[in-house]
């Protein structure tokens, strides 16, 4: 869970990527947390249910393709 943190901030911080943006990606793959709420949750304030860590998982993937072409 911890490197899905580390990963989001990561692309964060390096890419062209806005916190937002990776939110709406999570949110279409199911994710529950409220943007605020998200964004506690890749600083490490908040721990997010397993089924978000899957929402998370599927969006840092979908958002590593578009950002890598």
């Amino acid at each position: 869970m911890a490197d899905l943190q580390h990963a989001a901030r990561a692309l964060l911080q390096q890419q062209d990527v806005a916190l937002i943006d990776l939110w709406i990606l999570y949110w279409n793959h199911g994710g529950r947390c409220h943007p605020f709420e998200f964004d506690a949750y890749i600083h490490n304030v908040l721990v997010a249910t397993w089924f978000d860590t899957d929402a998370l998982a599927v969006a840092l993937g979908e958002i590593a393709l578009v950002t890598a072409g």
